[in-house]
């Protein structure tokens, strides 16, 4: 490594020794998703010898694998399942890095990263279910890509041909084993590389509590055998799983079979689906469901930016911590309510008492637990609003300052408005309310940055 290291011009050395603290399983979570992502890659170009992407042939080279190559059936399997374990892997890597708060400065981009080949995990499962061309695969995924209609006409058909093709079967086929093998592993493997270079510069993110044992462990032998066993743990399970609970291959896709069968999306996606099938989301309503599905992930991907406080310790963040559990529980019973109601439409009285049950459970006993310090963090939440909101009251010559700017900015604004839907082309007036709407914004702007920088330093 150091000859690498010299030729290559590094100024680190990526084996180097690593903290005793991160000796342990949980910050090795995503060196193990990694893992289950190779393991996939090598399991997949060994099928590839004999899968053939096409409609005719996905199925039967599928099943001719399993029955005819040596130890096919088990190398399906554990294709299979290092799926689901490469997924819940990076769930697990996902709500531990919540909990522990390992989005805080300067990671927050390590965050961001993460979150992007999250995503990229669940696509991967998604492309890879079709790829047998079953009738339950094939089905999962039309629902899925029906879904795309209801998004907006300046995106939906582009994500519909960029995912689908030009819509016939096998134009999807193709579009799914091209990103599933080519596009997504690119994708995923470039996120590795940019995480890895940030991780080789801030390092393992140190313990919430307590001191940090520093003391730095060798990265051969100790880490290697250390990461060996684990690595050798996590096969042989997989490989026991494999064994005991082989792959059987649903009937292949047709026309007929499709019409006779409730399509159901994969276990990963079944939470989604489930509030998809609420009655307040059928027909126009699914555009509230996508949306609100869109505002959790981009809340999550954004998080470090809305949780930009310096405290990690669990104990000291009852507000997040029970979030956290209410999303944890929440997943669960969506996913075992989806699993258990096929196709079923969920009625507006049922979602209400079954997702506010579970809210309003998991929340009274996470304050139980957390009451002591849930109270002094309520105390400190509203003694800042009350600074907040005394704030204008205080300074109240930039206040009217402001208000005067505002009321100039929707005059002008409504002109516009006014205009444009007359038909008015580019006049004076509108070019003068578009200047005085523009100049008003940006002094509102100047205001309010001025205003809270007062409320900060009254806050000190």
């Amino acid at each position: 490594m150091e000859w690498f290291k010299s030729q290559f011009g590094l100024r680190t050395n990526v084996l180097r020794p690593v903290p005793e603290y991160s000796m342990n399983p949980l910050y090795w979570l995503g060196a193990l998703t990694a893992m289950a992502f190779g393991l996939q890659a090598l399991t997949g170009l060994l099928m590839l010898i004999y899968y053939v992407p096409t409609v005719d042939q996905a199925y039967s080279s599928t099943q001719y694998i399993i029955q005819y190559v040596p130890l096919g059936q088990l190398l399906e399997s554990i294709h299979l399942y290092g799926a689901y374990a490469m997924i819940l892997l990076a769930l697990l890597h996902l709500f531990r890095g919540y909990f522990v708060s390992v989005q805080k400065r300067p990671r927050q981009m390590m965050w961001v990263i993460g979150m992007l080949m999250g995503l990229t995990v669940l696509g991967l499962g998604l492309t890879g279910y079709l790829l047998p061309w079953t009738v339950v695969s094939k089905s999962a995924t039309d629902v899925s890509i029906g879904m795309l209609s209801f998004l907006p006409a300046q995106i939906g058909p582009i994500l519909t041909f960029l995912i689908a093709g030009d819509g016939s079967s096998a134009g999807e086929l193709t579009r799914f084993f091209d990103l599933h093998i080519i596009v997504l592993p690119a994708a995923l493997l470039s996120l590795l590389a940019l995480k890895m270079f940030l991780f080789e510069a801030h390092g393992p993110a140190r313990p919430v509590s307590g001191p940090a044992n520093t003391k730095e462990i060798p990265w051969f032998p100790s880490v290697y055998l250390y990461f060996a066993m684990l690595g050798c743990v996590f096969i042989g399970v997989l490989v026991v799983i494999a064994s005991l609970f082989p792959i059987v291959l649903p009937i292949q896709f047709s026309a007929a079979a499709a019409s006779n069968y409730v399509p159901q999306p994969e276990w990963y996606f079944l939470w989604m689906y489930q509030i998809l099938k609420f009655a307040s989301f059928e027909g126009s309503g699914i555009y509230f469901a996508l949306g609100l599905v869109t505002l959790i992930l981009a809340g999550l991907v954004l998080l470090p930016f809305l949780d930009r406080g310096s405290e990690r310790n669990p104990k000291l963040r009852p507000m997040y911590v029970t979030i956290g559990l209410v999303a944890i529980a929440e997943l669960l019973v969506l996913t075992i309510w989806g699993y258990l109601t096929p196709g079923q439409v969920i009625t507006d009285a049922n979602a209400f008492a079954v997702i506010g049950t579970t809210a309003l459970a998991v929340a009274l006993v996470s304050a139980y637990f957390f009451r002591s310090s849930l109270q002094a963090e309520v105390t400190n939440i509203r003694g800042r609003l009350l600074k907040l909101l005394v704030t204008p009251f205080k300074n109240r010559w930039m206040t009217s300052v402001f208000l005067i700017f505002l009321g100039l900015a929707s005059v002008s604004f409504a002109n516009i408005v006014a205009s444009l839907s007359g038909g008015a082309g580019a006049s004076p007036g509108l070019i003068l309310n578009l200047a005085a709407l523009s100049v008003s914004f940006y002094l509102m702007l100047r205001i309010l940055r001025n205003l809270t920088l007062v409320q900060r330093s009254n806050a000190r």
